[in-house]
């Protein structure tokens, strides 16, 4: 699942526009911005990495669902 503020505040931060990110990946305005909204909820691999690129951000940071990354961060002692 997308966290959707993410590539959001990504985009922004290197101040590109919609229709930038998404000639950068080859797809339409109109599906990037549906990934960036979160009506498309999931994306291919491919796809990840090079919106990711896009943004100067990682796949993970943008793509993750949050719980993931909690559980990834966690020390587990065994």
């Amino acid at each position: 699942m997308l966290r959707r503020e993410n590539l959001l505040n990504a985009r922004k931060k290197v101040n590109k526009t919609q229709a930038q990110v998404a000639l950068e990946c080859c797809i339409d305005r109109t599906v990037y911005s549906r990934i960036e909204t979160g009506v498309i909820k999931r994306v291919d691999y491919e796809l990840a990495i090079l919106i990711a690129r896009a943004v100067k951000s990682t796949a993970d940071h943008i793509f993750l669902p949050i719980d993931v990354h909690n559980i990834h961060n966690k020390n587990i002692v065994a």
